[in-house]
């Protein structure tokens, strides 16, 4: 059954509309799953962000640090040094082969590989028997404050991370300045202290995506208490979209980081479990902020309607007060002008100025009746 519109309400109509250009590209990655069950191959399931997938490493410890801005093999994997730490980060996750064959160096699941792949997929952790799988989303507004999506993954072993992401960002540049000018302590811990670095830095993201839109929210109120148009109802919609989303992504992220700081696995050390769990409380607090931020954005849309609401009953006010002026001059005009010839008045030499001084007083009289009883 086709969906049915209410032409009385645009205002449905249009954030039916909304929703609807939003649901386009999940419903584009649908096909594509659907593509990749039906013929069992693990494909790249997203939009290519990146023309080439570009590899960096960082093999650090406390004294020493490499770093190769463009790896082409990984054979180093076979030979780690227990001593230091190896972060091997991807940008760009389009070139399957090269995933499947980081997959096969490292002997990740098929499950896993198949996971990296796929951008639609929920916050998760699972945990094998040589590495950890972490899938979180990062969202963020870019410059013209367009939200930014972007799925991330990362696989923790005993003393390597390996981090893929869709593009080319500056998610972790302050992490890579605090390994390079050794600044902190990423370059006294282990694999899983950078871990929990890379998470606080998305985690950091979702703050300053929400202190954005409260701060949008603040600007719109005003022009929404002042002056309701339909842009401004656009505009507090895909903020609206903007901030269930955040919500949706985050809801997963909070419960893999409980997990993950709940649970006793050989590739976390007891003593930094405590930063995982901070990463949890972290991101509970900022799920009630943007849960008051939704809230506040339902209760704009109620002031935007109530607005236009008011706005409307000024003008109908307006118009009401206009054509009931003119009701009796139109009454007295009618009269005078129906063809009759035995109509007394015609023939009086000052009957048009009486008529006229007399539709005068009536206009006058009713202006200050409405004003003293505040119609005007």
């Amino acid at each position: 059954m086709k969906k049915q519109f209410d032409m009385s309400r645009p205002d449905k109509m249009l954030m039916s509309g909304l929703k609807t250009l939003g649901n386009f590209s999940r419903n584009l990655y649908s096909e594509q799953k659907s593509v990749s069950k039906s013929t069992g191959q693990i494909t790249f399931i997203g939009k290519k962000k990146v023309e080439k997938v570009r590899i960096q490493l960082h093999e650090y410890n406390e004294k020493e640090l490499k770093i190769k801005h463009e790896v082409e093999d990984f054979s180093f994997f076979d030979n780690l040094d227990d001593d230091k730490v190896y972060w091997l980060n991807f940008h760009g996750l389009h070139e399957v082969e090269l995933i499947q064959e980081i997959g096969k160096v490292l002997s990740l699941n098929r499950i896993t590989v198949r996971q990296t792949l796929d951008t639609t997929l929920r916050p998760k952790v699972e945990e094998y028997d040589h590495y950890v799988f972490f899938s979180v989303k990062s969202v963020l507004k870019d410059d013209e404050g367009v939200l930014k999506l972007e799925q991330l993954s990362f696989v923790l072993g005993k003393n390597y991370v390996v981090s893929f992401q869709e593009e080319v960002g500056d998610h972790f540049d302050h992490i890579r300045n605090k390994i390079e000018e050794k600044l902190g302590l990423v370059r006294q811990k282990g694999a899983d202290f950078l871990v929990y670095q890379l998470l606080d830095a998305i985690l950091d993201n979702y703050f300053e995506t929400i202190e954005a839109t409260n701060d949008e929210m603040k600007d719109l109120e005003k022009i929404i208490l002042t002056d309701p148009s339909q842009k401004s109802l656009i505009e507090l919609e895909q903020m609206k979209q903007v901030a269930e989303m955040v919500k949706k992504s985050m809801n997963p992220f909070k419960d893999a980081l409980k997990v993950i700081s709940n649970r006793n696995t050989i590739f976390i050390q007891k003593e930094n479990t405590k930063y995982f769990q901070d990463l949890a409380n972290s991101c509970t607090s900022a799920i009630e902020e943007i849960d008051s931020t939704i809230k506040s954005l339902e209760g704009l849309t109620n002031i935007y309607f109530s607005s236009l609401s008011q706005k409307m009953n000024e003008t109908m006010k307006v118009l009401t007060t206009v054509a009931t002026v003119f009701i009796p001059l139109t009454f007295i005009a009618g009269i005078y002008g129906m063809n009759f010839e035995n109509m007394p008045e015609l023939h009086q030499e000052n009957g048009y100025f009486i008529t006229l001084g007399a539709m005068g007083v009536i206009f006058l009289g009713m202006l200050y009746y409405f004003k003293r009883k505040d119609w005007l």
